[in-house]
């Protein structure tokens, strides 16, 4: 155990020194990073990419947004128990530097989150969800046009993935260069992001479950999420320890954001699994076809879409964290939104184009 807990302390002190090294190597680029961390942020995914992505495309949204849920579900499972520390607290707290100057990292507005580091879930969301744009644009666009040609075809999917993985390294050093994370677990989080969205690609059923299917697989995010909790307390651990240290050793209180705790980023998928299931699985969903809808609908989708989701964060800053059943409240709130985005607003801009309901899943 002391060679294990050894091992990872010298993996955190090269991570602390590289972390020094690459903010004195480019000063003054903060505000530059702290943007790309936020372009590729958890809430971002759920409140903005979601619903323009499943108004262009049902099926392209749900495999996007199940990635996006199962990336949030195991990092709250894999940070409980790999325990990991972030950066900015990790150095005021080690023995290593006892004799010697512990390497000075700045803060930034989005360095102080509140959960272990261990994995870092921005590498890993990034990973997987834009794994399935790209992947989606080379099937159902570049690989369908007559416009190139078959050597221009491979040239442009190249360039989609090499875009990719400019996407993740920028994300990577982001997270690095403000101190949320070092850089094994960006990689770490990178990797498994990588392999959830192939597992998700190669698994089509999650589209057209049932609703008692569905319904079991938010039951079991929350029953192995909870059962987690509970066997971590059974064990005397505090849950908690990661926010305290944030609280601590956050050089400004405004940098600790409610959103990056664990527990609210759990009211938060959980929620959204279950609406998106609920969702998918009635007649609403399955009677829309958004196959036949044209150009013209499909931006109305994507405009009340936005709208919903807009709402739906105006309501979440009403709510106070301290009133009793937030987490229910933001659970619920979550579930409502996206089944309005998933069934009731396709079948409304439907209903509104005078389109008669047509159910591609039906037997024929």
């Amino acid at each position: 155990m002391e060679k294990a807990l050894a091992f990872v302390e010298s993996y955190h002190k090269w991570g602390a020194e590289s972390i020094e090294f690459l903010q004195m190597l480019l000063p003054g680029r903060g505000p530059f990073f702290i943007s790309v961390s936020n372009l590729g942020d958890p809430g971002l995914a759920f409140t903005f990419y979601f619903p323009i992505v499943i108004a262009l495309h049902a099926g392209l949204g749900t495999r996007f947004m199940w990635s996006i849920v199962f990336c949030e579900w195991s990092n709250m499972l894999l940070k409980w128990l790999m325990v990991g520390d972030r950066p900015y607290w990790w150095v005021n707290e080690t023995k290593l530097y006892s004799k010697s100057r512990p390497p000075i990292l700045l803060q930034f507005p989005n360095t102080c989150e509140t959960g272990p580091g261990m994995p870092s879930g921005h590498a890993k969301l990034n990973a997987a969800m834009f794994y399935i744009l790209v992947s989606a644009l080379n099937t159902m666009v570049i690989s369908k046009t007559t416009l190139l040609t078959d050597n221009q075809k491979k040239l442009a999917k190249r360039l989609t993935w090499l875009a990719y993985g400019t996407w993740m390294a920028l994300v990577i050093i982001a997270r690095v260069y403000v101190a949320a994370h070092f850089p094994h677990q960006c990689i770490y989080g990178a990797l498994i992001g990588f392999l959830i969205a192939v597992l998700v690609s190669r698994t089509p059923s999650l589209h057209v479950l049932s609703r008692r299917q569905y319904v079991m697989i938010s039951a079991a995010i929350v029953v192995t999420v909870l059962g987690m909790y509970f066997v971590v307390l059974a064990m005397g651990s505090n849950v908690l320890w990661s926010v305290e240290k944030a609280i601590k050793w956050c050089v400004q209180r405004s940098y600790i954001h409610i959103d990056s705790t664990p527990f609210y980023s759990f009211s938060r998928y959980s929620g959204v699994s279950l609406g998106l299931g609920l969702g998918l699985s009635s007649k609403w969903f399955r009677k829309t076809d958004q196959s036949r809808f044209n150009y013209k609908m499909i931006a109305s989708m994507v405009v009340l879409n936005l709208a919903a989701s807009a709402t739906g964060v105006y309501i979440h800053k009403l709510l106070s964290p301290a009133m009793f059943g937030w987490y229910v409240v933001e659970f619920t709130l979550n579930v409502v939104v996206t089944f309005l985005i998933v069934a009731v607003i396709p079948n409304f801009v439907r209903a509104a184009s005078n389109m008669p309901p047509g159910d591609k899943y039906k037997k024929k």
